[in-house]
């Protein structure tokens, strides 16, 4: 199965591109613009960049007013054909905002090209769901984080077969309940990765809360047992959250044994965020996967995201 096999390389994504590395101190800011699979990219560069400058991710049409000269855009669409971030790009060279451009070709390579801008050229011929490792690699990269870049596959590699079987487990239980996925500040990309994974491969419905807010309304859904006993609970988190986070998330522990609902907590391993976060979202990938062939899916079809952008032409 091609789906497989690319989940199977995943690790080996995660390779150094040459380039020439950013200085975050030249900029007032960065924006990441992205969307689905290529939008996630900049989720997760808001945790890995450490400064003291705003780093920000922006998912639609209209780049902020706030967004100055002296500010970095960075466009990621693997295709290079979206559509929503086609149009920031146009609106940042109108405005001679300074953009670096990471595509497998498309539009966004054109203008680039015909702009003058940096374009960071990705491997061809994946599902942009599937290519988040070239993605990923080609940013930390851009921004001088290439001997991460090396850790990281090997660490993946090393951890493939244990994360592999702990997934099986993991996506039987899912097998005819409504997959709910909480996460943390640290662990909020993941979380939502694991949510669109099993949405497109999958097949299948899967949401999202995210802690402190769902202390503050999610949790009183949970008196109503039965919907809660459609669904079954998952929660990402990081020992580097909050103190008070850690806190919240032994409180929802409490809550679920209260309810005698089983939540599964799960941290990410390794030696550091960046390692944990994508250990934890190498386990997402295959759960999905997983599911999808016990559920009889074709992982790669997305019929009704082709439906979408053939009604928009």
């Amino acid at each position: 199965m091609e789906a497989l096999r690319m989940i199977e390389e995943f690790p080996e994504q995660f390779r150094k591109l040459e380039c020439d590395s950013l200085n975050l101190e030249d900029y007032e800011g960065v924006l990441f613009s992205g969307m689905g699979g290529s939008g996630m990219v900049g989720d997760f560069m808001k945790l890995f960049l450490k400064s003291d400058r705003p780093v920000l991710s922006l998912r639609g049409y209209e780049l902020p007013a706030f967004v100055k000269k002296n500010w970095l855009l960075v466009c990621t669409s693997y295709s290079g054909n979206t559509e929503e971030t086609i149009s920031v790009l146009e609106e940042a060279v109108r405005r001679g905002i300074r953009t670096v451009c990471v595509s497998s070709g498309g539009r966004l390579k054109e203008i680039a090209e015909r702009e003058r801008l940096v374009h960071l050229p990705l491997l061809q011929g994946y599902p942009p769901r599937y290519a988040l490792g070239f993605m990923l690699s080609a940013l930390l990269c851009l921004f001088g984080m290439k001997a991460e870049v090396e850790r990281l596959r090997e660490h993946l590699a090393k951890s493939k077969e244990r994360i592999r079987e702990e997934a099986k487990g993991l996506a039987e239980g899912m097998f005819t309940y409504l997959p709910v996925v909480y996460g943390t500040p640290l662990t909020e990309p993941v979380a939502f990765r694991w949510k669109t994974q099993i949405n497109e491969n999958s097949k299948t419905l899967c949401y999202n809360a995210f802690l402190p807010e769902m202390h503050h309304n999610e949790v009183v859904g949970l008196d109503n047992p039965q919907i809660r006993n459609l669904c079954i609970f998952t929660l990402l988190y990081d020992p580097e959250d909050h103190t008070r986070i850690l806190k919240r998330v032994e409180i929802t522990e409490h809550i679920f044994k209260e309810l005698g609902v089983v939540l599964r907590l799960l941290k990410g391993e390794g030696q550091n965020l960046m390692e944990r976060l994508l250990y934890l979202t190498y386990l997402g990938d295959w759960v999905s996967l997983h599911l999808s062939d016990i559920y009889g899916q074709d992982p790669l079809p997305v019929k009704v995201i082709d439906f979408i952008k053939r009604s928009l032409v």
